[in-house]
């Protein structure tokens, strides 16, 4: 089942690092989680939770709706969302991928 929670943004001290991503201009943004996201029907300024595993440990991070429909590769830009809600689907802040380098 989809769901979705209102997060904060927490941004690096030392200044942006995402190439102007959608955590260098909201304060606080939806994220989007669950088995059955339908990516097509979130608005490109809100996020979704991508849950990997790597080398056996998990490993997941939000990417904005934008660039998680248009297949293009993102990475870290240094920000992370939390919140003090009980449903958040992490016990620490998640990463944002919202940097995209142009080409």
């Amino acid at each position: 089942m989809s769901k979705n929670i209102l997060t904060f943004v927490f941004r690096h001290s030392l200044g942006d690092c995402t190439n102007n991503g959608l955590t260098s201009k909201e304060d606080n943004i939806i994220l989007h989680y669950g088995s059955d996201i339908q990516a097509d029907m979130i608005p490109d300024d809100e996020l979704i939770l991508v849950e990997r595993t790597l080398f056996g440990k998990e490993v997941n991070y939000a990417v904005p709706a934008e660039i998680y429909k248009s297949g293009r590769h993102s990475m870290a830009g240094g920000n992370f969302i939390y919140t003090s809600d009980s449903r958040f689907p992490s016990d620490a802040p998640i990463s944002v991928h919202d940097r995209v380098e142009n080409n």
